[in-house]
């Protein structure tokens, strides 16, 4: 019995030891043959890490009358490094390290036990602090200059603008879309170190020179930006509401004169923004349901394909039967019959552009299949609704336009700004070319690369569709815009002595969490553009969710009036007539 209790134990053993045979070959397997050529490239990486000389990142500015400001600049400091295959008591090294720079030991040492050949162990380090370190004569410890985003502007612009991370490379905005632009590329140092392992950079050991970055000068105006980002929180702030953003647009170029979002932050200190939504610039990377706006779009339908004119009548009836579903005018409105087109956008009737939605079929009772796909294919070819517009900015959203397979509900709703998404900086780019007469510009927001050779390179304003809408209806759009604005539900931008265009939209938001629109809060916002006869500017403004009563009219057309008196006198725009 003992020997065959023996017998057992031994087999027991040897199977173990050859189940644990067996895993250590297949990781063996796994580590040097299967995954050989990622850790090799890792290896390499690490390699080559070490001998990189840094490119110097392109600089960005914006114009402030006929100077360039500077919004991002370049603060070199040291980065400390270590290469850990040739240190002798890493332990040590950790803790005479954090002697001098005040990070825990125990966090050095970590970062040199995962490296190889590589380990970056200090960020933005001061001169006096790389004296200290250089006094401990720790082998296999290096420094090395590092350029550090530095924002003189603080918050300015800092959604369009985005930041730099300790890593390097942008986030967010301008510097995260052209990052590959900015960042440049890095040089080479041949494998040459001195006698405590750090690479020697002189002249003679250098394989590869750095390619710097392009360098960038923005359309911004500084002085528009300043004065939209303070209306703009003044605004937020008194109807209490949970955000807002805006956007000014040169109608004649597409140029991005401004972009605004609140709350902000300051890229300097970004690594203290708790909420990371705060980093999105809201104009271009937000869709969200238009509202009243878009009644501007469908108008332009009916008049450009000639099924309306500004004076043209209906009845309203302040409802309208759908599939079965009653769709309504806000507000209970109902202005019966004779009811101009010019009324529609006036008291931004739902009736009147669903009337305009009938009239695109082939039967002007009731919505029809040709009716969905004609509004549909205008907004989409003609405006280019649903598509990104290629600002360069980082995570722009495209939109949505439901397919012409849709309901006659959602087509309904559509007409008047519900069930379909679109971005802010989509809407001011349509209103931009009623502004000028027909023309769709793609917005941009560089206006000169500065390249690396010394070479300038300026942008070109970009025409999408040279002939949107006709002339005479951009007029007639015009005049009814104004109307809005002198009598309608835009009253409060009114400036006497100037002729201006403008339209409200309250839309509801969706229930994320299910069908519908989550009950008591709206999104707010007003687009517009003056003077009527040379528009020199467009403006876009979005407040969310405000925690005051009322429609766009009292939560946001405020922000666009002041912003726009100020930009009157600004760009010294005589008064009308």
């Amino acid at each position: 019995m003992q020997s065959l209790g023996q017998n057992l134990r031994v087999s027991s053993l040897k199977f173990v030891v050859v189940v644990l045979g067996v895993l250590i070959v297949s990781r063996l397997v796994d580590l040097q043959i299967i995954q050989y050529s990622h850790y090799r490239q890792l290896a390499f990486s690490e390699h080559q890490r070490k001998y990189e000389i840094p490119a110097a990142r392109g600089q960005i500015y914006v114009k402030d009358g006929d100077n360039k400001v500077p919004l991002a600049l370049n603060q070199t400091l040291k980065l400390v490094y270590a290469d850990p295959s040739i240190m002798e008591d890493k332990a040590s090294a950790a803790t005479k390290l954090a002697a001098v720079t005040g990070d825990p030991a125990d966090k050095l040492l970590d970062a040199l036990n995962k490296g190889h050949e590589y380990a970056v162990l200090k960020t933005r380090v001061d001169e006096k602090m790389a004296a200290a370190i250089t006094s401990l004569h720790l082998r296999g410890v290096g420094m090395v200059n590092q350029d550090y985003r530095t924002y003189p502007e603080g918050s300015l612009a800092s959604q369009a603008l985005g930041f730099v991370n300790n890593d390097g490379d942008g986030q967010y905005g301008v510097e995260g879309f052209l990052n590959t632009e900015l960042k440049g590329n890095p040089g080479q140092l041949n494998a040459k170190t001195d006698t405590n392992g750090v690479p020697i950079a002189t002249t003679d050991n250098v394989i590869k020179q750095p390619t710097d970055g392009t360098g960038l000068v923005l359309t911004l105006d500084r002085n528009i930006q300043s004065q939209a980002e303070t209306f703009l929180k003044q605004g937020v702030e008194e109807v209490k509401a949970e955000s807002g953003s805006v956007v000014v647009l040169d109608p004649d170029t597409g140029a991005v004169k401004a972009m605004a979002n609140y709350p902000t932050y300051d890229p300097n200190d970004y690594t203290k923004v708790a909420d990371y939504t705060t980093f999105s610039n809201s104009v271009v990377t937000n869709q969200f349901e238009p509202g009243s706006v878009f009644k501007v779009f469908t108008m332009a339908a009916g008049l450009d394909l000639g099924k309306v004119k500004p004076d043209s009548t209906y009845t309203d009836n302040g409802c309208e039967q759908v599939s079965g579903y009653k769709v309504c005018n806000a507000e209970n409105h109902h202005e019966g019959p004779n009811t101009t087109m010019t009324v529609v956008l006036r008291d931004s009737l739902n009736t009147g552009v669903m009337y305009i939605l009938k009239l695109l079929g082939t039967d002007p009772n009731k919505i029809t299949s040709t009716s969905k796909q004609s509004f549909r294919s205008f907004i989409t070819d003609h405006f280019k609704f649903g598509k990104r517009t290629g600002i360069e900015q980082q995570g722009e959203a495209s939109g949505y336009v439901p397919p012409p397979t849709s309901s006659d509900v959602t087509f309904a709703n559509m007409s008047f700004g519900q069930g379909i998404s679109t971005t802010m900086i989509q809407v001011a780019a349509a209103v931009g070319a009623i502004a000028n007469g027909g023309k769709l510009y793609q917005p941009y927001v560089v206006a000169e690369r500065d390249k690396a050779d010394g070479s300038v390179q300026k942008t070109a304003p970009k025409v999408i569709n040279p002939k949107v809408i006709s002339k005479q209806t951009a007029t007639d759009l015009g005049n009814m815009m104004e109307v809005v604005v002198h009598h309608g539900s835009g009253y409060r931008a009114f400036t006497p002595g100037y002729k201006i265009a403008g339209k409200t939209g309250t839309a509801q938001i969706p229930n994320p969490n299910g069908p519908g629109y989550i009950e008591g809060v709206n999104i707010g916002s007003f687009a517009g553009f003056a003077p009527i006869e040379d528009p020199k500017f467009v403006v876009m403004v979005r407040v969310n969710k405000p925690k005051v009563a009322g429609f766009a009219e009292s939560t946001t057309v405020p922000i666009f009036a002041n912003l726009t008196r100020w930009l009157l006198q600004y760009y010294a725009v005589p008064p009308s007539g």
